[in-house]
């Protein structure tokens, strides 16, 4: 975790690691379709690119897996596929460096077997990354179709705030993501809250931020989801407004 006071140029430096990830991500295939398209095509690879571009890919790849560490230390996410992220990009990174070196002594057969092992390390390192972000059946949610509507059972939370719940908030807020260590997919952890206290008091919408932030101009920081997410209806805001009202009876 972040110290109390953290710089916030150092927090800056870890909400760019999506952006840094890419560098590496990019880089990898395009040494190892210069290193193995020359050996199937029996000619020498061009050394002075796959040299330069090892390096890059080497301190990209570095630069990524550190801002990646200093991101998690906001305490965003948490759970075992957080933890199988960083052992992974930490690995890739590794593995990138030991690439560059092998290419700077023109070690060419440690050079190709440190890159089809950083390649095999790449996809599950990419995959954990978007089940964080995106939730794990992202990828495959296409294939399977739609989910067949659960039949109504009259219950107002069952029937309305928890299919729109986690549509839009489960996503962040679920074990193995917890953003502001917070979770919305059981009653137990939604009455619990997060790090910033109770989301919900019965009874009382304008005082249960799981609404109010809800209904925040899209531009707010505060308001949730963030934009760019898939966001709540206005019946949607108005039902959970008027289930709180109610005594938000699960």
């Amino acid at each position: 975790m972040f110290a109390a006071d953290p710089s916030p140029w150092l927090a800056v430096f870890g909400r760019a690691h999506p952006l840094l990830l890419h560098a590496p991500l990019g880089i990898l295939p395009a040494i190892a379709v210069l290193e193995f398209g020359a050996l199937l095509l029996r000619r020498a690879s061009p050394r002075g690119a796959v040299l330069t571009l090892s390096w890059f890919c080497a301190l990209s790849a570095v630069a990524a897996a550190v801002s990646g560490l200093v991101l998690a230390g906001e305490g965003h996410n948490d759970g075992a596929v957080q933890g199988q992220h960083k052992i992974a990009g930490i690995t890739l990174a590794v593995l990138c460096v030991f690439a560059a070196i092998a290419a700077s002594w023109q070690r060419r057969a440690t050079l190709r077997i440190v890159l089809g092992l950083a390649l095999c390390v790449m996809v599950p390192t990419g995959h954990l990354g978007g089940v964080m972000t995106h939730g794990a059946d992202f990828l495959t949610a296409p294939l399977t179709g739609p989910a067949e509507a659960a039949p109504r059972t009259g219950n107002g939370f069952v029937d309305t705030i928890e299919p729109f719940l986690q549509r839009t908030c489960v996503p962040c807020h679920r074990p193995s993501k917890r953003k502001g260590e917070l979770e919305l997919d059981t009653q137990a952890s939604i009455m619990q809250g997060g790090k910033h206290g109770a989301v919900l008091v019965p009874g009382k919408p304008d005082d249960s931020p799981m609404l109010t932030r809800c209904e925040l101009p899209l531009d707010a920081d505060e308001h949730m989801p963030p934009d760019g997410k898939l966001q709540a209806t206005k019946a949607e805001i108005a039902a959970l407004r008027q289930w709180i009202a109610d005594g938000a009876a699960f």
